[in-house]
């Protein structure tokens, strides 16, 4: 669990349920999501060109429409891993900003998983508030000493005002897992699955605000699980 979960998640939808994390039976509550989502644009998936190397960059294609044509920061997943990030943004440039910081976070804080905890790009894309429970989460066993292979998905995605923070953007998404396998770090052998098959699919919302000119995380929402989240399983 969280370190101390209370500092930056928000319940709206009178649970407060944990979920698994990306690919390991770690409990976040910090990465959640209550709204419904919606945007049907195509998922481009990136396709890495090599294994994945410490303090190595790379990129996907730039993301359509609003946000200054800026590319998505991919991170340098290895060639076993296949994810799947919706090209869609907002029509308003305010939102598509705030979509294209919630989409690089998502992507870098993956990647950290994948790496076992030995990266993190994640922590730009977040505020003081959140940092210290994410750190948290990731100096987990079940995370540090495992990575994965295979495809994650990420669908449905959705941009609103935020109802309680002025300026901010609630950006919802699904999330989903269930073709890919957790592997050990040091032998690469699968480990076995013992997340129940729902926690696989799931609504997540991360709460982004502007500070400085930066898009940040601030807030996260405890998830919605299939079959809640109808929309999130294929």
């Amino acid at each position: 669990m969280w370190g101390n979960p209370g500092r930056c998640t928000r319940d709206r939808s009178g649970g407060g349920r944990s979920r698994a994390a990306t690919l390991r039976a770690a409990l976040l509550t910090c990465l959640a999501s209550t709204m419904a989502a919606c945007g049907s644009a195509p998922a481009g998936t990136f396709h890495p060109g090599g294994s994945a190397a410490a303090g190595a960059g790379a990129s996907g294609p730039a993301p359509p429409g609003p946000g200054g044509g800026k590319p998505l920061d991919w991170p340098p997943f290895g060639r076993d891993v296949h994810i799947g990030m919706p090209g869609w943004l907002p029509t308003d440039p305010h939102q598509a900003s705030a979509v294209l910081a919630a989409k690089n976070f998502l992507l870098a804080f993956l990647y950290a998983e994948y790496r076992g905890n030995q990266d993190d790009r994640w922590a730009r894309y977040v505020s003081p508030t959140v940092l210290s429970a994410l750190k948290s989460s990731l100096t987990q066993p079940v995370v540090s000493t495992e990575s994965f292979t295979g495809t994650i998905a990420f669908t449905h995605m959705q941009a609103s005002p935020d109802p309680t923070t002025k300026g901010a953007v609630d950006v919802s998404e699904c999330f989903d897992n269930a073709r890919s396998d957790n592997t050990d770090l040091a032998t690469g052998k699968v480990v076995a699955d013992h997340v129940p098959a729902n926690q696989h699919y799931y609504l997540n919302t991360d709460v982004m605000a502007e500070s400085n000119g930066r898009w940040q995380v601030v807030s996260v929402d405890p998830v919605i699980y299939y079959p809640q989240a109808a929309e999130c399983k294929p």
